[in-house]
């Protein structure tokens, strides 16, 4: 059990692995690639199996201020405004082509000092000190928001792009909130989620229009939720699973505002399943639940926004591909896929909110 010393400050989600920054500074990890346990190789299989449900302490050189968890790979932001990664990427990180696995957080070159990070699959992004964004990686269908030629380019600034003040990223496809609280959009747009109206990629940001006083951001595999500053949710892009709360639609281009009975405080969404937590602390979910990753007790998907019973006094709310973690004053609780032991325990799935670390 740990002490008050060691509250919870954050939870970064990723695909199969999850950061936990604690308010010593500390960064506890679980899961898979990326929680530092199994970088650097094919596992030995004449080896005892690791086991990934308990956590382990990211041993860094570095104070971190925040973390961020992607698909196996990780960006820190120090307390310098450094921006560090560790993890293992088959495509590797900042224009290196070759595969990195890195169990140890390590210092980026070449880059402004940042305010906030943000990373998908193969792609990155920064803030720096002015607004101005930053991003490297693979730059298909214009996720980079800038020329380049290289498949796997080097930071560079995004061009024609307002003072932002945070961003997030989905699956090929970037969001940007403005320092006017607007949002920008580019990348990829197969199922429209770029909200822009229509099913083209953009390689350079375009705004959003419908959308004001946007507080917060959270991007699925192909959908995206925003929260506006009055406690409203706003989704667009694929509802192939009814990630966006509606039965009638495929798809939609454009934002569509979603049927909430409280206001809400924070929203995140998973591959293609969406959360939203209310000013009271209530948590509601929605969409796909393969793996029991809306905590509804059952595997059914919801076509509407449920309340998940027996969930309260939430303090905050993230999502994997396919599972979620919620904190309380007391307790880390987690559902969903368990299959590399990213919510602890020693069960494939959980389909309703478990506690795995307690934390007061």
């Amino acid at each position: 059990m740990l002490t008050d010393a060691y509250q919870v400050s954050q939870v970064s989600c990723g695909r199969e692995h999850i950061l936990l920054r604690l308010s010593t500074g500390k960064i506890l990890a679980w899961g898979a690639i990326g929680s530092s346990r199994n970088g650097g190789g094919p596992p030995d299989i004449c080896a005892t199996p690791i086991l990934f449900n308990r956590p382990v302490e990211i041993q860094s050189e570095h104070t971190l201020q925040s973390v961020s968890a992607g698909s196996g790979i990780n960006l820190g932001l120090t307390d310098k405004g450094e921006v560090v990664s560790w993890g293992d990427s088959l495509i590797g990180i900042g224009g290196n082509e070759t595969t990195v696995a890195i169990s140890a957080p390590e210092l980026l070159t070449n880059l402004p000092r940042a305010e906030k990070i943000a990373l998908g699959e193969h792609n990155f992004a920064m803030v720096d000190t002015l607004g101005h964004v930053y991003t490297w990686g693979m730059n298909i269908d214009g996720v980079l928001g800038r020329p380049s030629l290289q498949l796997n380019a080097l930071p560079g600034i995004v061009q024609n792009l307002p003072a932002v003040q945070s961003l997030v990223m989905g699956q090929g496809s970037v969001f940007a909130i403005t320092t006017q609280q607007d949002v920008f959009s580019w990348g990829s747009n197969s199922a429209g989620q770029l909200g822009l109206g229509h099913l083209n990629s953009q390689s350079s940001p375009m705004p959003i229009s419908g959308l004001i006083n946007i507080q917060s951001l959270a991007a699925g595999a192909t959908h995206v939720l925003a929260l506006s500053t009055l406690g409203e949710v706003f989704v667009w892009g694929s509802n192939n699973k009814a990630q966006l709360g509606i039965d009638t639609i495929s798809y939609s281009d454009k934002p569509i505002k979603v049927k909430l009975p409280e206001k809400i405080s924070a929203v995140a969404a998973g591959l293609h399943f969406s959360l939203a937590l209310s000013e009271s602390g209530s948590v509601y979910a929605w969409g796909w639940n393969g793996f029991g990753q809306l905590g509804l007790s059952d595997y059914e998907d919801r076509v509407l926004p449920t309340k998940i019973k027996g969930l309260a006094s939430v303090k905050s709310i993230s999502a994997g591909y396919t599972y979620s973690v919620a904190t309380t004053s007391k307790e880390l609780l987690g559902w969903g896929n368990n299959s590399s032991g990213q919510i602890g325990g020693d069960t494939a799935t959980v389909n309703f909110p478990d506690s795995f670390l307690a934390i007061a």
